[in-house]
């Protein structure tokens, strides 16, 4: 029974995403030259938190606006996720019936016309769907085969979980899409 439910909600989580398409305003730019960056990971245990963090504070120390939206799968926020301004967490409670995240600072996240959004999540999940689907980013990257569709720049990575790979493998590939490489 809870299986049927699950391919029910994602059922109408996908209706529902094909009828409130976002209007995006495409723009092709590389890691090196974007300005405002929006960064979805999801949080597992403190080692990943200190992963993800990481890789923000790098991102915000070469003068950028960064947003951090991490996903919890939990009841509750764990103490080691220190909401800041520009740092933001989610778990279950913030999340309606078919995955969508519902809440101050996600409306406010989704209306933030990013120069790049980076998803750096390692397995579907409905709320990160719903995110990419809804993003007014100019440009959308990730390494998820079943969020292609909502990627502008879809990169395939042998280890998903190196985080700092697929970060590199985004320059890279931003750079000579855009002609900046030597």
């Amino acid at each position: 029974m809870t299986k049927m439910l699950e391919v029910f909600k994602n059922n109408y989580l996908k209706k529902f995403l094909k009828s409130h398409k976002v209007l995006r305003n495409k723009q092709m730019v590389s890691l090196e030259k974007a300005k405002t960056i929006g960064l979805i990971a999801i949080i597992t245990d403190e080692d990943s938190y200190k992963l993800v963090f990481s890789i923000f504070t790098k991102l915000q120390s070469h003068d950028r606006y960064v947003r951090l939206m991490c996903y919890i799968d939990d009841k509750i926020v764990p103490h080691y996720c220190l909401t800041q301004l520009k740092a933001d967490y989610f778990c279950k409670k913030n999340i309606n019936w078919f995955g969508k995240p519902d809440f101050v600072q996600m409306n406010d996240f989704l209306q933030i016309e990013f120069d790049m959004l980076i998803d750096l999540t390692e397995t579907p999940f409905p709320s990160v769907q719903y995110i990419l689907a809804q993003s007014k980013a100019k440009f959308i990257t990730g390494t998820l085969p079943e969020f292609k569709e909502y990627y502008d720049l879809f990169i395939q990575v042998e280890y998903p979980n190196d985080k700092y790979e697929i970060l590199k493998n985004i320059q890279l590939y931003t750079k000579k899409l855009n002609g900046e490489c030597d």
